[in-house]
């Protein structure tokens, strides 16, 4: 007699954003190219990795004296401690003031993994979260899981062709008291002084609770405080909030995800509490961190020689990107593109909008070969000087491709 099996009924999950890959891995086209890697690339096509790491790992793996012990539920105490300061600067009033606090987590969504359960135990008053980016994030599913209404909004105004603050001010506006508001890469979106007095009014009359995503803090502009810079507007006018610090794109640690979740409280009492609760849900989610990708980072952040060597790579890696978006900006101008280009080289980091329509990004995937997301937002340092070439010339005739079909 025939066993039935328990995951009868379990259906195929929907395609990830990976099934492009797949695509463009199984083409044999000569010119093909993927614009769409998470992670940074070098000019040779290989993902890139900071110089330190390299050093620091060997250092590492040789140390007699290092303790694989389990660590503590909340992860690595030094690590915790130089993330914080690289956040918020070692001498900023919440940690002289010892206000800010952190768990070490897992993998690039371990933070909203464990933020979203304690705001689902402890803010049973707040059921809808808000997701606002310049991009579609993967946070969704996990608030969604723990019973939240979600809503997911971006800042890039495809007609405009620009990361418009005023959207962002716009859902607040709308937003219902004592929401969630989980805000990434808000650093991309250039914000007045006016802007930003405006949006801390609104969020205080509303009791909106910040939950900010900082995924590369030093890839955007090439200065670390600059790319954390906004969380100071926050802790001037004493607001709480949670951060999710993510510390492998800006190292090029990838497949060691690590990074913390940040807590800020009004008072050091009210931070214990909180930690102690978070505790215990990390117990039970994964007990124990991964310490290998805390310890190279935490070596680096404490030495000033590596440190220093870090920051320069980061600096290196942010000028490449630059120069590419002049690059490529250019090109299009000497090609006579139709339109301004002017918002590649507005946008920060190494991923940015290339302002294309769904029908010039299919002329682009289907027959230039060249595979970019629906929403055209691409890796620029994924171009280099083998095809920058063939890549600015496919979007040209994109552009002119689709502007035939409209006449």
């Amino acid at each position: 007699m025939p066993t039935l099996s328990v995951f009868t009924d379990v259906p195929l999950a929907k395609k990830l954003e990976g099934s492009l890959l797949k695509t463009y891995k199984q083409d044999d086209h000569p010119n093909k190219t993927f614009l769409a890697y998470k992670v940074c690339m070098t000019s040779e096509g290989q993902p890139w990795v900071s110089s330190v790491v390299h050093k620091t790992r060997m250092q590492i793996a040789q140390d007699p004296s290092l303790n694989y012990e389990y660590t503590p539920v909340t992860g690595m105490k030094s690590f915790i401690q130089a993330s914080l300061n690289l956040l918020f600067g070692k001498n900023s009033q919440v940690i002289v003031e010892n206000r800010a606090g952190g768990v070490h987590t897992v993998g690039d969504s371990g933070a909203f993994q464990l933020g979203a359960q304690f705001l689902k135990t402890w803010r049973q008053d707040s059921p809808i979260v808000y997701i606002i980016s310049s991009q579609k994030e993967p946070h969704g599913p996990i608030f969604q899981d723990m019973g939240f209404t979600v809503y997911e909004h971006t800042f890039w105004d495809s007609m405009q062709l620009c990361l418009d603050p005023n959207m962002l001010l716009n859902v607040v506006e709308q937003a219902p008291h004592g929401s969630i508001f989980v805000i990434g890469n808000i650093g991309n979106c250039t914000l007045t002084q006016s802007h930003w007095t405006q949006l801390m009014i609104l969020m205080k009359s509303k009791q909106i609770f910040p939950f900010f995503d900082i995924p590369y803090q030093g890839l955007s502009t090439g200065d670390l405080e600059e790319d954390a810079g906004f969380l100071q507007h926050f802790v001037s006018q004493g607001f709480e909030f949670f951060c999710s610090q993510s510390l492998s794109k800006n190292f090029g640690i990838y497949d060691e995800g690590v990074g913390i979740l940040v807590v800020v409280a009004l008072n050091n009492q009210l931070l214990l509490h909180v930690l102690s609760q978070l505790m215990n849900f990390a117990q039970a989610l994964w007990l124990n961190p991964p310490t290998t990708g805390a310890r190279i980072i935490t070596s680096v952040l404490c030495n000033p020689a590596m440190q220093a060597e870090w920051k320069q790579s980061l600096e290196g890696v942010v000028e490449n990107i630059m120069m590419t978006k002049e690059k490529v900006k250019e090109k299009l101008r000497l090609l006579g593109t139709p339109g301004s280009w002017d918002h590649i080289t507005e946008q920060k980091g190494s991923h940015s909008y290339l302002g294309l329509n769904s029908q010039q990004v299919e002329y682009l995937v289907r027959k230039k070969h060249i595979y970019i997301p629906k929403n055209g937002r691409i890796n620029f340092t994924c171009i280099n000087s083998y095809n920058i070439d063939y890549i600015t010339k496919s979007i040209n005739e994109a552009v002119l491709f689709a502007k035939d079909s409209e006449e």
